[in-house]
């Protein structure tokens, strides 16, 4: 008993940057695309529109598939996802190191009073440089160094105190 018809019916796969088992049964696009994939009759019988999602806030990349790291000063992770706006980042200011101040390395920091030199934002570990170091005691005085104090010498008067600019005390 021939059926009078011939079939050569076959899903078709999930086209690139989806996944799933076929276009039928249907497709979701990859960790760090947005969009969708719908079935369609004619050639190539979808539409996808798997886009990839641009780096976040305060990281760069080509997008978030190919690999985004967060910029200089900050630190954490960007990661691809499936689920709302397809990526997780945890790229967060770092804190001003120590003998600086601010509000973080991004934001600014500057040498203590008594300290020389500056803080650079940079992208790998500790993600920041710091050439912040003790003044030494000015001429005619006499201590550790400006920070922990100097006293004049003897037959000298007048004080050495901490600042922020110029010579730093």
């Amino acid at each position: 008993a021939n059926p009078f018809y011939s079939s050569s019916c076959c899903a078709v796969a999930c086209p690139a940057n989806s996944r799933g088992a076929d276009v039928p049964q249907g497709c979701s696009c990859n960790a760090g695309y947005s969009g969708a994939v719908s079935a369609v009759i004619s050639s190539p019988f979808y539409t996808n529109m798997c886009s990839a999602v641009a780096c976040p806030a305060n990281s760069a990349g080509p997008d978030v598939p190919t690999g985004c790291t967060c910029n200089a000063g900050y630190s954490g992770v960007v990661s691809a996802i499936t689920t709302g706006a397809f990526y997780s980042s945890t790229c967060f200011a770092v804190a001003c190191p120590v003998n600086s101040r601010g509000a973080s390395v991004v934001a600014g920091c500057f040498c203590n009073a008594g300290y020389s030199g500056e803080v650079s934002a940079v992208t790998s570990s500790p993600f920041y440089t710091s050439t912040c170091s003790i003044v030494a005691c000015p001429a005619n005085s006499a201590g550790a160094n400006v920070p922990t104090g100097c006293s004049c010498n003897a037959g000298y008067s007048g004080v050495v105190v901490a600042t922020n600019n110029g010579a730093f005390y």
